[in-house]
């Protein structure tokens, strides 16, 4: 879908501390061979923090840089993933930021979050002609025993943090140029979780006990028409793209759905910044976008943004930096 007068006016993020990869090594919670293939060398881990809490703080920092204040915000959109501590984050996020009149909801789309937000943001500023800007917040925090730091069947680490973008009328750092999106539905009984953990603290799904392994080929299609779909839409080929913004599922699982089948450079891709975080739950597309705004991009520069989430789908944004 082609957008038209919407735009990233500012972005955010709250990073906990880091803790070494290698030290869950020593204490036999992963193998030194696993790390070596997700090439992860660091994690982050919240030190009492809440997921709204870090939300809040990555939505402030999206609207200094921004230039709005709270009041401006007609939605927010918080993309969350198994929140026990609030049940209604958005909610938390909006009293912040003081965003007191803007319609607040949560969103879920698995580790694309980030992307679906956008997206959820877009067609509001594009629906209502009286919104002048939208708040997209995304969280995680994974507690032991319920959440484990090191999945083996997946290959990455669940990690701690908080992203947000401000979308906006009129101008901004970066214009949103075209979206798109696709689904493998039949894939949707992997993320159904049915099995016991050994420990008793929740059920696992069939992706974090067998792995997505035997259906590669159908996920590697589905990312491939996503990406070619936006592309063709804004007119772009793919080695124009300046940056890719991916989701942090470590560089085995990147290699193979998307570096290798569509020839995406590695260190073109905010990769470089997800090894040193692990995967941020739903916050990975929004803090390599802030990653990569943050960085002297040149006006008519592109950043694509690949979220990939379970269920499983495939969401993509492409923006063109403007100032």
């Amino acid at each position: 879908m082609l957008w038209n007068d919407i735009f990233v006016s500012g972005t955010g993020r709250y990073l906990p501390p880091r803790a070494s990869a290698t030290d869950l090594v020593g204490d036999g919670t992963i193998d030194r061979q696993a790390l070596e293939m997700s090439d992860f060398e660091s994690f982050t881990a919240s030190d009492g923090f809440t997921a709204a809490e870090m939300a809040a703080s990555a939505a402030t920092d999206a609207l200094r840089r921004s230039g709005h204040e709270g009041a401006d915000i007609a939605t927010v959109i918080h993309a969350a993933f198994d929140d026990q501590e609030h049940y209604a984050p958005a909610c938390y996020v909006q009293r912040v930021v003081g965003a007191s009149r803007a319609l607040a909801v949560e969103a879920g789309a698995g580790s694309c979050g980030g992307a679906a937000g956008l997206v959820l943001a877009a067609s509001h500023l594009a629906a209502d002609p009286s919104a002048t800007s939208a708040l997209v917040t995304a969280a995680g925090r994974f507690v032991a025993p319920r959440w484990p730091r090191w999945l083996p069947g997946l290959g990455h680490f669940l990690s701690d943090g908080a992203a947000a973008a401000v979308l906006s009328r009129g101008a901004g750092r970066a214009r949103l140029v075209a979206t798109s999106c696709t689904a493998v539905p039949e894939l949707e009984d992997l993320a159904t979780p049915t099995i016991p953990a050994e420990d008793g603290s929740r059920m696992m799904t069939r992706a974090e006990t067998v792995g997505v392994l035997p259906h590669v080929g159908t996920l590697q299609t589905a990312a491939r028409t996503a990406v070619e779909q936006v592309l063709q839409e804004a007119g772009v080929s793919l080695d124009k793209v300046s940056r890719f913004a991916v989701t942090g599922l470590g560089l085995a699982q990147l290699t193979v759905l998307l570096f290798e089948p569509l020839g995406i450079p590695s260190d073109r891709t905010s990769w470089q910044l997800h090894r040193t975080l692990g995967h941020v739950g739903p916050c990975d597309q929004l803090l390599g976008l802030d990653h990569f705004l943050r960085q002297s991009l040149e006006p008519s520069d592109t950043v694509l943004v690949i979220g990939i989430g379970a269920g499983f789908r495939f969401i993509c944004a492409l923006l063109e930096i403007t100032e």
